[in-house]
């Protein structure tokens, strides 16, 4: 039966593919002699157990927290079902930190320092900001487009597909069959690299409203403080342009959908056959 059904999001993982509702997620694996391993988490979303993380602006921070720590488990738990050994549950966290901490360097510190050697901030705050953020694009672009070109990284990007192809499947209430997910467009309004592309638009407007200091270490640190204000912007940007149809919303669905193409490739069905096997774990228990 064709017809609307509640959202869902997810996440590629290695060899597999991760997907999320409020109330569990979901991962699902090809190992090493074909076959698929299924398993399902109980856990509620933080905006299901607390009233305030719905609020507006708020959301979008515990929102990408919930994405993300969802996200690095199920990696970590397909590459061990991949055969990779392990890491501590301490050194998965130090890991999530360590990531966390290099793109802020990359990402926020040094465009900002880079920036301000050809434009004075505190004079010209719009223009130090707006090529701040063309910085910014040309590190994410060359990162993603030099990665891409690996072969792991490709079959993830893969995955990434499958994952979106059965989502855009499952929301339209599409019997979930490959031939109907591979039918999909690869591209999904609430991608998380939509996301990305969409903080960098968020972090030109906001930090040309933060007073720009002399001093250059306060105003990279100020850059920082004001990251999460930077991701709740970011994330009602994405809500707004994946919830209207309006000239706007599909000008910055297609800046989205522009950034996806450096992270979201075309999946084989064997790769959209694991992405169902994962969205149908969300409707009902399955033992692997």
């Amino acid at each position: 039966m064709v017809g609307m059904k509640r959202t869902i999001g997810g996440a590629a993982a290695l060899e597999g593919v991760m997907m999320k509702a409020p109330e569990a997620w979901a991962l699902a694996v090809r190992l090493k002699d074909g076959s698929i391993h299924v398993e399902r988490h109980e856990e509620k979303a933080l905006t299901l157990r607390y009233p305030w993380a719905r609020w507006p602006l708020v959301r979008g921070v515990v929102a990408l927290w919930d994405a993300l720590s969802v996200s690095y488990r199920a990696l970590a738990r397909s590459a061990e079902l991949a055969g990779e050994e392990p890491l501590p549950k301490g050194a998965l966290w130090g890991t999530v930190a360590f990531s966390l901490l290099l793109g802020v360097a990359l990402f926020i510190v040094l465009p900002g320092f880079l920036a301000g050697l050809f434009v004075d901030a505190a004079r010209l705050p719009l223009l130090y900001n707006l090529l701040a953020g063309a910085i910014k694009v040309a590190i994410l672009v060359g990162y993603l487009g030099f990665i891409g070109r690996m072969p792991e990284i490709r079959r993830f990007f893969m995955y990434h597909g499958a994952e979106h192809k059965t989502i855009h499947a499952y929301e339209k209430g599409l019997p979930l069959t490959v031939e109907n997910v591979m039918a999909q467009p690869r591209f999904h309004p609430r991608c998380g690299t939509t996301f990305i592309a969409f903080v960098i638009v968020a972090s030109v407007l906001v930090y040309s409203l933060i007073p720009a200091p002399e001093v250059l270490w306060w105003r990279l640190l100020a850059r920082v403080l004001f990251l999460p204000v930077v991701a709740a912007f970011a994330y009602e940007l994405l809500y707004f342009s994946a919830t209207h149809e309006d000239p706007v919303s599909r000008l910055f669905r297609g800046l989205g959908f522009r950034f996806q193409a450096l992270t979201v490739a075309e999946p084989t069905p064997e790769m959209v056959e694991v992405a169902i096997r994962s969205t149908q774990a969300l409707e009902r228990e399955v033992v692997a």
